[in-house]
């Protein structure tokens, strides 16, 4: 899951200068990301295979706070968590009684979530298209400007400038889905909730830089 999942939570945390593109969707995107310092919200989780059967179902509850932090927490089916402090990345799961730390770069790379906590100007890395109003939300399709890419799109729904929901195409044609619900932009998120500490008797492994 940690491939999957977090090679497009983190391209998603950045500034984003106002766009030439006209388009409702496009203004959403540009307002939200300007304005969100922080977040906080649940979600669901869908992951679809090339053939569009559902594959895997997860939800839980998320984090944000800018620059570099997060706190991803998988529920169900199982319990794991995902917290980035700025510098490291910590990816504990419960069923393994293991915790890995690696350095943020290394382990995200480009991933989508990196879209949310960089101050890169979204059109150098792809091309925008306001793909207008459907089921009551503004879409916005990211296609990478970089062919060689881990994904083939992402695209954004908002309702008014509140992100409602994510979906990502991979390289083979899979899918993933994320909705998100009860979402609070700006939340006063204390330092500590983007700390991880390994309880005792788990099993840590550190990743070299």
């Amino acid at each position: 899951m940690l491939r999957g999942t977090l090679r497009w939570i983190v391209l998603l945390l950045g500034s984003l200068p106002m766009m030439a593109m006209a388009g409702q969707g496009l203004n959403s995107l540009d307002g939200f990301l300007k304005e969100m310092k922080t977040l906080q919200g649940q979600f669901v989780q869908v992951q679809f295979n090339a053939d569009r059967r559902e594959t895997q179902r997860s939800s839980g509850t998320l984090e944000l706070s800018r620059p570099g932090r997060f706190r991803w927490i998988y529920a169900q089916p199982y319990h794991q968590e995902l917290i980035a402090d700025g510098e490291f990345l910590w990816v504990f799961d419960q069923d393994l009684d293991q915790a890995t730390q690696k350095p943020l770069r290394q382990a995200l790379g480009q991933a989508p979530i990196m879209l949310l906590m960089e101050n890169r100007p979204l059109d150098e890395q792809f091309i925008l298209t306001d793909l207008g109003a459907d089921q009551r939300m503004d879409w916005v399709e990211l296609k990478p400007r970089d062919e060689v890419s881990d994904f083939r799109e992402v695209k954004f729904a908002f309702r008014g400038r509140m992100l409602a929901r994510m979906q990502l195409t991979d390289a083979f044609g899979q899918i993933t889905l994320i909705e998100f619900s009860d979402m609070k932009l700006n939340p006063a998120l204390a330092d500590k909730h983007f700390q991880f500490t390994p309880p005792a008797g788990v099993d840590v492994v550190r990743a070299l830089r």
